[in-house]
């Protein structure tokens, strides 16, 4: 086979495959090669199904095909970034000066409102009566499932895990056309090296039920200092019908249908509008379209922080108040017996020394400063530890 037959059937087989995030810092940019592929498809696009945790994750041995050193996709803190959705590389900017590119997936040219209603004798619906070309699993933008955009700040390829991955974007209605623009909240800087990015894809029928996902080297860019680390993020939770019930924060990827790693619990029965449950990202499972701003830290924690200590001053500072208090009525009762004993004296009652000698009842027994004093001293010992 000659290589411009084999362009052509790469081309032809990639019209009528499935889709994935095509950018700078991606892996896998020539599928499992490292050979440039300009018509790169194949191992990138497969779905993922039935596989084990390995084989599965950043779309298994395409962890082994990173991009070039210093090559990385940029995420614009508290802005957006494109990225092109196609089923060859071939139909994106990344290839041919993007002479082979148009509005949509698969390289063709589709009406704008393209779905399953309108009829095109050259790109019959799939054999399940969904969109055939390009393929997308939906009947059209309506029912496309939404894709997501994950960041891990630990950028180690080989030992990150789906735990170190939190969804901070999502895009309703996608996969449908080529470019895909996301926002971004306001993440914090990566370290340096860059973070690790994942796209993720889980389709809502129209199909087999599988999930898509591929790594990126990326880089946080205009990050504030004073932006907020992102939390650990969770599994999400089925939430369809009971809303109420999602579960708000940092969420992980969501894995199903595989071998080992599953992580959301569906509902038995069928879902909500028809078909068997499919954890997508909308919110069937808690994700809401766009910027995901409730991923970070609380500041709950530093303010509840703060709180205490503020509460421990104020404690400190009323038990020191008691504290004086205390030392003060000691010693005003130490002078007030003091003052009496020489009122009595100046008076002309004597005093005398012998250990028989009675005192007169209007003065204190002389010992009785004796433990006005110890108490004054304990006092002040109790004060100085608080």
């Amino acid at each position: 086979m000659t290589i411009l037959a084999a362009s052509i059937l790469a081309l032809a087989v990639g019209s009528q495959a499935h889709q994935v995030a095509w950018s700078k810092g991606m892996y896998c940019k020539n599928s499992n090669s490292n050979v440039d592929s300009p018509n790169a498809a194949g191992f990138i696009i497969d779905p993922l199904y039935n596989l084990t945790t390995t084989d599965w994750f950043l779309h298994g041995v395409c962890r082994n095909f990173p991009p070039p050193a210093g090559e990385y996709l940029n995420v614009p803190a508290n802005g957006k970034f494109t990225v092109e959705i196609a089923s060859n590389r071939a139909f994106t900017t990344m290839s041919y000066n993007g002479t082979k590119a148009t509005d949509w997936p698969d390289g063709k040219v589709h009406p704008n409102n393209w779905s399953t209603n309108v009829s095109d004798p050259n790109f019959p619906p799939s054999s399940v009566g969904c969109l055939g070309s390009p393929n997308i699993h939906a009947h059209g933008s309506v029912d496309a499932a939404g894709t997501a955009f994950a960041i891990s700040y630990n950028n180690n390829i080989n030992t990150v895990a789906m735990t170190d991955f939190t969804v901070f974007t999502v895009l309703a209605n996608t996969p449908y056309k080529r470019l895909a623009t996301y926002s971004v909240p306001n993440l914090p800087a990566c370290p340096s090296g860059g973070c690790l990015c994942a796209w993720a894809w889980v389709p809502n029928g129209c199909g087999q039920s599988n999930i898509y996902m591929n790594a990126y080297r990326c880089q946080v860019t205009g990050a504030s200092k004073t932006a907020l680390p992102v939390g650990k993020p969770q599994v999400p939770v089925w939430c369809q019908t009971n809303q109420s019930a999602c579960l708000k924060g940092p969420k992980q990827m969501i894995v199903q249908w595989q071998a080992q790693g599953n992580n959301v619990v569906l509902p038995s029965g069928m879902q909500q509008g028809g078909g068997w449950p499919s954890p997508n990202y909308n919110s069937k499972v808690g994700f809401t379209a766009g910027a995901q701003t409730d991923i970070f830290v609380s500041t709950t924690v530093k303010s509840t922080a703060t709180s205490s200590a503020s509460s421990a001053k104020i404690t400190s500072s009323a038990s020191t108040t008691t504290t004086a208090s205390a030392v003060n009525a000691a010693i005003t009762t130490g002078a007030e017996a003091s003052n009496s004993l020489s009122a009595e004296t100046a008076t002309g009652t004597v005093v005398s020394e012998p250990s028989d000698t009675v005192v007169p009842s209007s003065a204190p027994p002389r010992d009785t400063m004796i433990p006005v004093m110890l108490t004054i001293t304990a006092i002040f010992i109790l004060s100085s530890f608080m």
